[in-house]
């Protein structure tokens, strides 16, 4: 079903993203975020939408969209849960996982990430 408000805001507010990286071994980790730096997350400016994962393994790239609401001071970041055989890849906001994510993804990769959202101008 389309979200007429998510139309509008596309239609109206570029999309803006955050860049992500690590290389994975075995061991669930937070991956680099900007500046080089992991953890649990990078503050928002304002309220927005968390809109898309995109993940390049080296190989191939992987994708998940959603429409997730955040509000100004989230943080945002990305963690690799080791899930046996495989990694799954999650945005997590304030520390916890959401829906945004990517399964399946090998381990002992060069992962960069790009997380996509749009921000609310008011």
């Amino acid at each position: 079903m389309l979200n007429t408000t998510l139309s509008y805001l596309f239609a109206r507010a570029p999309i803006s993203t955050m860049g992500f990286s690590g290389v994975t071994q075995t061991a669930s980790l937070y991956l680099n975020g900007p500046g080089g730096q992991a953890g649990d997350g990078f503050p928002l400016p304002r309220n927005g939408f968390l809109t898309g994962l995109r993940i390049w393994d080296g190989t191939t790239t992987r994708t998940d969209t959603d429409e997730i609401a955040v509000l100004a001071g989230d943080r945002i970041a990305v963690f690799c849960q080791n899930v046996g055989p495989s990694f799954t890849v999650r945005v997590r906001v304030n520390g916890t996982s959401t829906s945004l994510q990517v399964m399946a993804v090998p381990l002992n990769s060069t992962l960069f990430v790009t997380v996509e959202f749009i921000l609310l101008r008011d």
